[in-house]
Formats: C-alpha cells, structure tokens, sequence
C-alpha cells in the first residue's frame, strides 16, 4: 500500500539514522572527511551526502552488482545529493580530488524493502521554514491512525516527540519549535506501521 507523506526543509552538516522502513540517512563532509564514514542501512533507504565547504565529490568506487554508479560533485553550488539504495551489498566511494588524503566512505545494505513500499516524499511540506515558533507539517494519508511525530537534532537527538492523530487524506499538523534552540532539525512521523523522515527544517533565532 502506498502512503503519502511528504517533506521540506533546507541545508544540513551530521548524520542522522534513524531506524524505519524507509529512512534518510545523512553524511556530512567535514574537511577532508565523510561523517559518519561506514553506516549500516536498509534497503529502501536514501543516503544524502550534505556539503559544508571546500571542492568535493562523492563517487561510487565498488558497488554491488545491479547497483547504480554515481558521482557527483559537493560544492557550494550542489551542497547535497541524494542516492536511494536498490541493491543489498557494501558500497565504496570516494571524493575524487581527495581520495588519495584518506577522504573515502561506506555503506552496507541489508533488507529486501521494495522500492514501491517506500513513502512518497513528494506531497509533504513544512512551513514556514525556517521558522520561529511555529510550523506546519502538511501531508497526505491514505488511511487514519495515531501517528508519533518526533524531531531530532543533527546528532540524533530526540528533542521532542507528540502523538497526534492522522485522518485520510490531507492533513496539517502543528510543530511547536519555539522551546528548541536556534539550528538545523529533522522531522520523523511514524504512523500507520509506516515511517518517514520529512526532511530538514531550520529553526531561526
């Protein structure tokens, strides 16, 4: 069955894993570095490479058989890329310009999640991002449960995490950030057996 459930937001730095069926894992370039530089995941899952200064690549090196190649740069001008992983297997890459001064990665897929069970991310927004005291989850639902909405910090820290009930259809639920310090969050609702990562959100000063 698919569930719609959507996301928006914007810039990011660490990782963030957190377990689901279909979850976005973050990996952040710090100097000549990949942060986390080994991750385990699931397959189904997005790995999101995040830049934060300087000329980088991330480059497939060896990858499992049936998966798909990538190489893309991570600039100031392509701060993030996105890879959804199809195949189980471990997954070498590096920063070209940079592999020879240790700047290498990897990931290793396990499960067998079928790309059709992964959550449409592209009916889900938040606004206003970035926000101040308030924003607004917006997604669509095919169906009506109870659902928990956490938030994490770049570490992976929950800081808050509500219950609120999910109706079919188009719904909008109230994020109350104004207790949260000033920086860059994401946004999990679970429901309906189901989980997501709704992107990154800012929370301005």
């Amino acid at each position: 069955m698919k569930r719609n459930i959507l996301i928006l937001i914007s810039v990011a730095l660490l990782l963030v894993t957190l377990s689901a069926k279909a979850t976005i894992v973050v990996i952040t370039q710090q100097d000549l570095t990949f942060n986390p530089a080994t991750v385990s995941v699931t397959v189904g899952d997005t790995i999101r490479w995040v830049w934060t200064a300087g000329d980088h690549t991330t480059t497939s090196a060896t990858i499992p058989a049936g998966a798909a190649a990538w190489d893309s740069p991570l600039t100031s001008t392509t701060r993030e890329f996105d890879y959804v992983v199809t195949v189980e297997g471990t997954y070498n890459y590096v920063c070209t310009p940079h592999a020879l001064a240790g700047m290498v990665g990897s990931f290793t897929a396990t499960g067998t999640l079928g790309i059709g069970d992964r959550i449409d991310m592209s009916s889900v927004k938040i606004y206003p991002n970035p926000a101040k005291d308030r924003a607004v989850l917006v997604f669509s639902a095919d169906e009506a449960s109870i659902g928990h909405l956490s938030i994490y910090d770049l570490l992976g820290t929950q800081v808050s995490t509500i219950e609120v009930p999910v109706k079919y259809g188009t719904n909008n639920i109230n994020l109350q950030v104004s207790n949260i310090n000033p920086g860059i969050y994401f946004v999990e609702l679970k429901y309906a057996n189901q989980s997501a990562i709704v992107r990154r959100f800012v929370k301005s000063r």
